[in-house]
């Protein structure tokens, strides 16, 4: 692992952070759309259409992140703004293979400084009420409980809303 700086395309965020060595965090290009959302039917439980990804590239690429490493897209994280003050991290995936080693943290270090960066107060997400492992990263994290939403997946399973105030 090496410690890095990631530039986040045209938004002029340097964040340092632990990333294994080769890997980049970019914002998305179209050419990752059809790896994006295989990633995410593989890691996320769901069948996303890729209608769903093209609108977030298409309106709300800002926070549409990818890591690559030298071969491909290897995670990504989509936050979308809620409101003025709150980003929604919509999707975060990390391929299984370099799962556990800190790309997930690095994907919302800069999911929080995009929000950071645009005097956002505040980051929610859903995470699956059966996913513990989702549920510990997210809480280690600072994310607290807000919420819980009844058949929130296709699956008809519980999510939690999770929020995280940001320091200013």
């Amino acid at each position: 692992m090496n410690t890095i700086s990631i530039m986040l395309n045209n938004i002029g965020t340097f964040l340092p952070s632990l990333l294994p060595e080769g890997v980049k965090i970019r914002r998305i290009e179209s050419k990752d759309l059809s790896t994006v959302k295989m990633l995410a039917d593989s890691r996320l439980n769901e069948d996303y259409s890729t209608d769903l990804f093209r609108f977030f590239f298409e309106n709300h690429n800002g926070c549409f992140l990818v890591a690559e490493d030298s071969y491909a897209v290897i995670g990504f994280v989509i936050g979308i703004p809620l409101d003025a003050r709150t980003l929604r991290i919509v999707m975060l995936a990390v391929d299984d293979r370099i799962s556990g080693m800190g790309l997930g943290s690095s994907l919302m270090d800069a999911s929080r400084e995009y929000a950071k960066d645009r005097m956002m107060t505040s980051i929610v997400l859903e995470v699956r009420a059966k996913n513990d492992m989702a549920f510990e990263f997210y809480s280690k994290r600072g994310f607290k409980v807000t919420g819980m939403i009844p058949n929130y997946y296709n699956d008809k399973s519980d999510a939690f809303v999770m929020k995280r105030f940001l320091e200013m």
